[in-house]
């Protein structure tokens, strides 16, 4: 729900409203929650329960510097690993999200597109922390792709990027992977201005 957006940046969770509505008890719920405060989606606040976080703009700038040179470091490990077949299910999953209608059929297909990416290193580590900031920055990732314009400009680089790890270009798919998150970045900065 924070994810798609149904819940924001803020916003309380009500864990028995939230449990009727998923039809569960309030353990799991609670249970969820924790977990989500580990993962930074939620704080708990005291004598007033739990909220989805919210991040400045200047904590989503540093996190996005991280995640670009994860997503980098990724890009040149997998350049060494991509096979045919790799690249083949990789441009598969752009063609889904090129025909994706909405943003929210759109935005969990790329996260799975660079989830895919990023595992692809065969660095199980550089993709648990790479996950890890990610989560932190949905909240302002989702609203950077918007517009259409954006996601078929994300979908080009998308491609080309695995052109080039296909190709076996280390350095090359390192710095688009890099510059691909920046731009994300950039994006985020000028609609926060």
């Amino acid at each position: 729900m924070i994810i798609t957006g149904v819940l924001k940046g803020g916003d309380r969770i009500n864990e028995s409203a939230l449990a009727m509505r998923l039809g569960v008890s309030r353990g799991p719920v609670r249970e969820a929650c924790r977990h989500l405060e580990r993962s930074k989606l939620v704080e708990f606040r005291a004598n007033r329960g739990m909220f989805v976080r919210e991040i400045s703009v200047d904590e989503a700038t540093h996190l996005y510097d991280i995640r670009a040179n994860l997503f980098g470091l990724a890009g040149r490990l997998a350049a060494a690993r991509t096979t045919t077949a790799d690249a083949d299910a990789l441009r598969a999953k752009i063609d889904q999200l090129e025909a994706a209608a909405s943003m929210d059929d759109y935005y969990p297909l790329n996260v799975e597109l660079h989830r895919a990416l990023v595992a692809l290193s065969g660095n199980p580590r550089l993709a648990e922390l790479y996950d890890a900031i990610s989560k932190e920055l949905h909240l302002f990732r989702r609203h950077g792709l918007e517009p259409a314009p954006a996601r078929h400009t994300s979908n080009d680089q998308h491609r080309l990027i695995v052109d080039h790890l296909q190709a076996g270009n280390a350095e090359q798919a390192a710095h688009l992977m890099e510059q691909h998150i920046l731009v994300g970045k950039n994006r985020m900065l000028a609609e926060h201005r």
